[in-house]
């Protein structure tokens, strides 16, 4: 009678399992974790709009229907009411991707639920997109302003892009004269190979990936450097302004969903991350350049979708690396800053540091290194070159012996030379990470190693640390 009963009992809820229920029919019903709005953030920063879709500019949505599965993912996609082949996919795609739902419960037992949710397609129309040529066409006036005045084009830029609208072929500058456009200047289109550095995946450290970008020898990008997995999935993304500086940069997981996006400004950068199921995991904004301010958190999210910080006030608990070493940190928050005790512990809950803040202001800290306790008033201190960096100018400007033949070629550009600023201020693992030609970057190696003793080296947590320097050599003809 008792395995009768067993049975009847496993079947019971064997069938439970299997069945899908409408919302009407569960007690609990299935929704975001994190709620409403971070599932809609999630979809808006993830869905990559077909660019054929959106060439004349889009603002609808797909409905797709799924099932809520007990551990938070969905299942069973499939279209309601769609846009377009492309679009209807990418809606599939992208919430596929979300794996962050409380799932329906009926007496306490998770079960099966259907959902019907809308995937936002908007985009205004590309703007300089030249449909005829399949190009970006950007005008400028004599001055070298943009313009959109048909009278005053004087030069232009062509940036040929495939069906997806990323760019595939060299970019043109062109000048108007005697009634016809001729070419001035080309920037190289690159499609390179390399080995891409991943976080967060278990069990793998890089992969295979080739990047689509277009760059003079001076390193100056002008157009967004793509890097994708050999699959096609989209891992990294950067986008620049004036002065080759980063604007966006996007970084992805395997998956193809995005892992965190950072946007820079003239004093700092927004970051916002997820976590691999989709869940949001912080929005924070970190100073540009060092100073007495660390970062300043407006909200954080436990992978369950549970907020510890809201509006900036609450619990702020994370990982990091320090030292090539798990470094877990957590201490309380106030209106966006640190404030009171903060302790950091390394994965076998040993205790590194403990520090007091005020409004953000480190007052004193303290740490524990091989028994010892060190004692500091500033975390980071950058290594920097004694005298300071008008100094560090003139040494290369009285050191640096222009290579005969490159004058004689009258060859230019930017050696991006790699260092490590050792604890006694030495340099060391010297690398040359982007050349220009072979006596230009010999000689600059040979006047960075001169420079070998005379930096202060950096600090951390009040100890002396080797701290990896990039600096770019120019060579410019006078």
């Amino acid at each position: 009678m008792k395995r009768i009963l067993l049975f009847l009992i496993f079947l019971s809820y064997q069938s439970i399992g299997q069945t899908v229920y409408q919302p009407h029919e569960v007690e609990s019903q299935a929704v975001p974790a994190g709620g409403a709005a971070v599932l809609n953030q999630f979809l808006l920063s993830n869905v990559q709009i077909p660019f054929k879709s959106g060439i004349h500019g889009l603002n609808k949505k797909v409905f797709v229907k799924g099932v809520v599965e007990a551990d938070g993912s969905m299942t069973g996609l499939e279209i309601v009411k769609g846009l377009d082949s492309l679009c209807n996919i990418e809606a599939m795609r992208v919430l596929g991707l979300y794996k962050s739902w409380k799932p329906a419960s009926i007496k306490d037992q998770k079960v099966r639920q259907t959902v019907i949710y809308q995937v936002p397609f908007n985009v205004d129309a590309p703007e300089n997109f030249d449909s005829t040529s399949w190009s970006f066409v950007n005008y400028y006036d004599k001055k070298y302003y943009p313009t959109t005045i048909a009278k005053d084009y004087k030069y232009r830029s062509v940036m040929p892009v495939n069906e997806q609208g990323y760019i595939k072929g060299d970019i043109v500058y062109e000048e108007f004269r005697l009634g016809h456009w001729s070419k001035v200047n080309t920037v190289p289109f690159q499609r390179k190979e390399l080995w891409h550095k991943v976080y967060g995946e278990p069990g793998i450290d890089s992969v295979k990936v080739y990047q689509l970008l277009a760059e003079d020898k001076n390193e100056t990008n002008y157009a967004p450097v793509l890097t994708f997995q050999d699959n096609g999935k989209l891992i990294a993304y950067k986008e620049y302004v004036a002065g080759n500086k980063t604007a966006l940069r996007k970084q992805y997981y395997l998956s193809g969903m995005l892992k965190e996006v950072e946007t820079s400004g003239d004093s700092s950068v927004t970051n916002v991350s997820w976590y691999s199921n989709g869940q949001l995991r912080s929005v924070v904004e970190y100073p540009v350049k060092q100073v007495l301010f660390d970062s300043k958190v407006f909200g954080v999210w436990e992978a369950n979708g549970k907020q510890t910080v809201k509006d900036g006030n609450g619990w702020w608990k994370y990982n990091s690396d320090e030292s090539k070493k798990l470094l877990y940190e957590q201490g309380a928050v106030h209106e966006g800053v640190k404030t009171g005790k903060w302790v950091g512990k390394w994965s076998d809950s040993t205790i590194y540091y403990v520090e007091s803040y005020d409004n953000g202001i480190l007052k004193e800290g303290h740490c524990f290194v091989n028994g010892e306790k060190v004692t500091y008033a500033e975390k980071a201190i950058q290594p920097h070159f004694k005298g300071g960096i008008n100094s560090l100018y003139q040494f290369l400007g009285q050191n640096i012996k222009y290579p005969s033949e490159a004058a004689r070629r009258g060859i230019t550009g930017r050696v991006r030379v790699s260092f490590t600023v050792c604890e006694d201020g030495s340099l060391c693992d010297y690398k040359v990470e982007k050349g220009v030609v072979q006596d230009i970057d010999d000689e600059a190696l040979r006047v960075v190693k001169k420079m070998s003793g005379k930096w202060e080296p950096g600090e951390l947590r009040g100890q002396k640390v080797r701290v990896q320097y990039n600096l770019p050599v120019n060579f410019i003809m006078q």
